[in-house]
C-alpha cells in the first residue's frame, strides 16, 4: 500500500478521467434524451438574447431551474462549441465529485487507501452514464456530496464554531441545480441523524438527567450549530430570486409550473415518470454494480453500529434518499444517485466486517481492479467507438434525411404533437406543431397549412401506434390528400408526409375530440 501511495493513484484517476471527458466534449453528437434538451434551450436562449428564462421551441421551459442553462451559455461565450459548452459543467462536476469522495472517505475511514471510494464509486455504471450526459442531475449529485461532507466536519468537531459554509454551499448548489429537492434530500436526513444520535448515544444525556427534555435540548443544540436560519437564507438565494424575476417577466403561472407542478404535483401524481413503489429494488443492482452486491450487508452492519456516527450517517443518508424517492410517484433510476457515496461507503465498510482484516484488503484490491478496468473500457468506448456510431444512437442520420427531403422541395415543416428536443435541435426551431388531428385538419382547411407543406409524425401517433385516439393522426393520412415522403429511424421511427393539393379542398373530416389542455401546457414540459 505504501508503494502505491507514492504514485498517488487518486491524482492519476483524476488525470485519466479528465483526459477521457476532455475528448468526449467534442467527439460525438447529442446523446438522447437529455443532451438535446439543454443544447436546444441554450441555442434558443442565445439566439433570442434571453438570459433569464430557459426557452425551447419559442416558449418558456419549466423542467429545470436555470443554473445548468446559464453555465452552458457561459461556455459558449468562452468560445466552446454548443455541445461542449453544455457538457463541460457536468464533466467538471464529476472531477470535483471524485475529489470530494476522497475527502469524505478520509474524514470517515482515514485508515483506508485514500482512493478506494473515489475509484470504485466513479466506475459505477449509473454514475459514468449520468455524468457523461449533460444534465442538471450531475450538479445535484455534487451538491449533495458537498453538503454531507460539510455536515460530517461539523458533527465530528464538537468545538467547531462559526458558519458551516461547506454544508450550506452544498445545499445551495443542489437547490440551484434541481429546485426544492436539493433541500428535501439533505436537510431532513441531517435532522434524522441528529435525532437518532440523541437517543442511541445516551451517555451525555444520562449525565444531564436522562429525561426526554434533555434529549430534545441536545437535538436543538446540535441543530442550532448548523446555523439553520442563515443557512436557509443562503440556500434560497440559489432559486428564490429567480422565481421572483421569472414571475415578473413571464407570469406567475410559470412560477407555479416550475415550483409546484414540477416538484410537488409530479411527486404526488407521477405523470410521465409514473413507476411502482418497488422500482429501485430492480434498478439499484445494475446501476451500482458491483458495490450493490455488498450494500445489503452494509445496511445490516449500519444498523448494528448505529451508535457510531459514521455508520449512522451513511445509513440515514442512503435510506432517506431511497425512501423519499420510493414514496414519490415520479421515479427514474438516476434520482437516487445523490446517495451513491453513502451506499458505496456502506458497501466497502461491510467488507472488513464480513471477511476480517486478512481478506478485506484483497477484496478491496479486486474491486479497485474491476473499477480501473471499467473506467479504461469506458474511455476506449467513448474515444474509439462512440464517434463512429453516434449518428445511429441519436438518430442523427435519420433527421438529416428528413432535412434533406425538406430542403430538396421546400415547404413548412409541421410537427404532429409537440416536437421532441432532438427534432428541434437538428431540424431547427421554432417549429410549428399541432396538438391533435382536429387542429391539423382545421389549419389545412383555414389555409394555415398549405399544399407542399410537410407533416412530421412519430409512428406512435399513427393508428396502431399505441396512443389514445385523441392523440393519434386520424383519419389515416393517405392519398390523394397526403403523400408519404419517407419513413426513417430518427431517435424514434418517424414518417414525413407532404400535404397534397387535394387536401386543401378536403371537407373537415370527423376527428376524435382532443382532451382538454392542462394549464401547464402553455409551457414546454418535454
Amino acid at each position: 500500500m505504501q508503494s502505491w501511495e507514492k504514485y498517488n493513484p487518486l491524482a492519476w484517476l483524476l488525470v485519466v478521467l479528465a483526459a477521457i471527458f476532455t475528448v468526449s466534449l467534442f467527439n460525438h453528437g447529442p446523446i438522447p434524451s437529455m443532451e438535446p434538451r439543454f443544447a436546444e434551450a441554450v441555442r434558443e436562449m442565445l439566439a433570442r438574447g434571453e438570459w433569464l428564462i430557459p426557452i425551447k421551441n419559442g416558449v418558456p421551459y419549466i423542467e429545470y431551474p436555470p443554473l445548468y442553462f446559464w453555465l452552458g451559455i457561459a461556455g459558449t461565450l468562452m468560445g466552446l462549441p454548443l455541445l461542449a459548452a453544455i457538457r463541460l459543467p457536468g464533466y467538471l462536476g464529476l472531477l470535483l465529485w471524485v475529489w470530494w469522495l476522497a475527502r469524505l472517505q478520509k474524514d470517515l475511514f482515514p485508515q483506508w487507501p485514500r482512493w478506494l471510494l473515489a475509484l470504485t464509486a466513479v466506475a459505477l455504471p449509473a454514475i459514468l452514464y449520468n455524468f457523461f450526459t449533460a444534465q442538471s442531475d450531475s450538479l445535484l449529485i455534487l451538491g449533495t456530496l458537498v453538503a454531507f461532507s460539510g455536515f460530517v466536519r461539523l458533527r465530528t468537531d464538537p468545538m467547531r464554531r462559526g458558519f458551516p459554509w461547506e454544508l450550506w454551499l452544498g445545499v445551495l448548489l443542489a437547490t440551484a441545480a434541481k429546485g426544492p429537492v436539493g433541500l428535501a434530500i439533505t436537510l431532513p436526513a441531517m435532522a434524522i441523524e441528529i435525532s437518532i444520535a440523541a437517543f442511541v448515544n445516551p451517555q451525555p444525556v444520562v449525565q444531564a438527567g436522562g429525561n426526554l427534555g434533555m434529549r430534545l435540548s441536545r437535538i436543538f443544540r446540535e441543530g442550532w450549530r448548523m446555523a439553520p436560519l442563515r443557512g436557509l437564507a443562503l440556500a434560497f438565494t440559489g432559486i428564490v430570486p429567480w422565481y421572483i424575476a421569472a414571475g415578473l417577466k413571464v407570469n406567475w403561472e410559470f412560477v407555479r409550473a416550475v415550483l409546484v407542478y414540477q416538484n410537488f404535483t409530479r411527486f404526488l401524481v407521477g405523470f410521465d415518470h409514473l413507476q411502482p413503489w418497488w422500482m429501485y429494488a430492480q434498478t439499484l443492482w445494475g446501476d451500482l454494480f458491483p458495490l450493490s452486491l455488498l450494500l445489503p450487508f452494509g445496511i445490516y452492519f449500519g444498523v448494528r453500529h448505529l451508535r457510531e456516527f459514521r455508520w449512522r450517517l451513511l445509513l440515514v443518508w442512503a435510506l432517506w434518499t431511497l425512501v423519499f424517492f420510493t414514496v414519490s410517484a415520479s421515479k427514474q433510476s438516476k434520482y437516487i444517485l445523490p446517495a451513491a457515496p453513502a451506499m458505496g461507503l456502506l458497501a466497502l465498510a461491510a467488507v472488513p466486517q464480513l471477511f476480517g482484516g486478512r481478506w478485506s484488503g484483497r477484496l478491496w484490491a479486486v474491486l479497485q481492479a474491476w473499477a480501473a478496468g471499467l473506467v479504461l473500457l469506458f474511455g476506449v468506448l467513448v474515444i474509439a467507438w462512440l464517434p463512429f456510431h453516434d449518428r445511429r444512437i441519436g438518430g442523427l442520420a435519420g433527421f438529416e434525411k428528413i432535412r434533406a427531403s425538406v430542403t430538396a422541395a421546400p415547404g413548412k415543416l409541421v410537427s404532429f404533437q409537440w416536437p421532441r428536443p432532438m427534432t428541434l435541435y437538428v431540424l431547427g426551431a421554432p417549429m410549428a406543431y399541432v396538438r391533435s388531428s382536429r387542429q391539423l385538419y382545421a389549419e389545412i382547411h383555414a389555409g394555415k397549412i398549405n399544399s407542399g407543406d410537410y407533416i412530421l409524425v412519430d409512428t406512435k401517433y399513427l393508428p396502431g401506434g399505441g396512443q389514445p385516439e385523441d392523440l393519434s393522426f386520424l383519419p389515416v393520412p393517405q392519398a390523394p390528400y397526403f403523400q408519404q415522403v419517407l419513413k426513417v429511424k430518427a431517435e424514434d421511427p418517424m414518417v414525413l408526409y407532404r400535404v397534397m393539393p387535394k387536401a386543401m379542398g378536403l371537407p373537415l373530416p370527423a376527428t376524435p375530440q382532443p382532451a382538454p389542455s392542462h394549464w401547464w401546457q402553455q409551457f414546454d414540459t418535454d
